[in-house]
């Protein structure tokens, strides 16, 4: 009978040829070979299927392909969860990178008989080109409550993610935790919050086990009204916090969500023209949102909250060259927005 692996690792695919080479050398390299692939093509149009195929023949560590019409990541996520074998879980995507050790971390916590639902590494983003050092030796982890976690991630979302952990299979499939699916924005920080309000054993540790890849030459990005309306999968966990994370509820209602429509804002500000974005602004009651956020912890998003509370324009206008070196998004039609507003 084959033996199940240690570690299932979900990898979303959709048009990533380019990458999916690169992923398999990274798995390649790792330096304990106890781990599954399950790709899961979500459509591609490019030659991404026959070349995972291709490679599910060829490597001597197990590759599942799961071949599923377009649907979107969490979809395809889950359709991932559906094929695993292993004790523990993750999800990497496919056009970033893993440390060498990442299994071995895993394989070490195991060893040592440490025992936990979530546990949290730190990432790093990158540029293609890297570097991409790995850790050498795991310097162990520490215990954390779930409402400390949350806080954690809470004050800082862009630093975490559902690529940040290993998930202990059992208690997945035990609370029936799936991907929310018909939402092409947040699902992944509707499934963090979720799963880690649930947990009771968490542990963390400061090494840096992912890499996150910041593309270069990214296409001009449209800003959709679905940033927008997808919002409203992230305030329908207010009352499930409350409930189960009461600790952190406060300030995932007063700091976490108006933080993420801070961001959505500063899009805006590069999506329409200044009198299109005043308006935007005052349509989605970005100064209570911004009230909210003029006293938190981040510097960056405390002064700009003040600055948008004292003079809107001068909000509009900083956002609008700041973003530029950072986004490319092209100019979009703001009635939509308005529109959904005012309903």
């Amino acid at each position: 009978m084959e033996t199940a692996p240690l570690l299932s690792v979900v990898i979303p695919v959709y048009n990533g040829e380019r990458f999916i080479g690169t992923m398999i050398d990274v798995f390649r390299a790792q330096k304990t070979q106890n781990f599954e692939l399950i790709f899961v093509d979500d459509g591609s149009t490019d030659s991404s299927l026959s070349l995972l195929r291709s490679y599910a023949r060829s490597e001597s560590f197990p590759i599942t392909v799961v071949e599923l019409e377009p649907k979107g990541v969490s979809a395809a996520r889950n359709a991932g969860l559906d094929r695993v074998r292993g004790r523990y879980i993750s999800f990497v995507d496919v056009d970033d990178r893993v440390v060498p050790e990442y299994t071995t971390v895993l394989q070490e916590l195991v060893d040592a008989g440490t025992d936990f639902e979530l546990f949290f590494s730190r990432s790093q983003r990158v540029g293609p080109e890297g570097p991409f050092e790995g850790i050498g030796s795991f310097s162990g982890s520490i215990a954390m409550t779930s409402e400390n976690m949350l806080k954690k991630i809470g004050s800082d979302p862009t630093q975490f993610g559902v690529y940040n952990m290993f998930l202990d299979a059992a208690f997945v499939q035990e609370n029936g935790f799936r991907f929310t699916e018909g939402y092409p924005y947040y699902e992944d920080y509707d499934y963090l919050f979720r799963v880690t309000a649930r947990a009771k054993k968490i542990r963390m540790t400061s090494d840096r086990l992912y890499f996150y890849l910041l593309q270069e030459g990214s296409a001009v990005a449209t800003f959709k009204l679905a940033r927008i309306t997808c919002i409203e999968l992230l305030e329908g966990l207010i009352t499930p916090l409350k409930y189960e994370a009461p600790g952190f509820a406060a300030m995932y209602e007063n700091y976490v969500l108006p933080r993420i429509w801070w961001s959505v804002m500063w899009q805006a500000c590069l999506a329409f023209s200044m009198k299109d974005a005043l308006a935007f602004g005052k349509a989605a009651g970005m100064r209570e949102k911004m009230k909210k956020l003029a006293n938190c912890d981040d510097p960056k998003v405390s002064t700009s909250a003040k600055l948008y509370l004292v003079n809107p324009p001068a909000f509009v206008a900083a956002a609008a060259v700041a973003g530029k070196s950072r986004s490319k998004i092209e100019r979009t039609d703001v009635t939509p927005f308005l529109d959904y507003f005012q309903k």
